[in-house]
């Protein structure tokens, strides 16, 4: 599946980007102890994909 509204999301342990350009990173607020970094990728067309997927532990 590709999404390509605005507000589509894509979620995964690790996820790899490609464009022709990327933004200087940005760090945003996470947990208290870990900080995340958020950057823009621009490209025509710029893509994004799961290349770890996301762990669901259950207790």
């Amino acid at each position: 599946m590709i999404l390509r509204g605005v507000g589509d999301a894509v979620e995964g342990e690790k996820l790899v980007a490609v464009g022709r350009k990327i933004s200087k990173p940005i760090i945003i607020p996470a947990t208290a102890r870990y900080r995340a970094q958020q950057v823009y990728i621009y490209g025509n067309p710029a893509k994004c994909y799961v290349d770890k997927p996301v762990r669901i532990l259950r207790k």
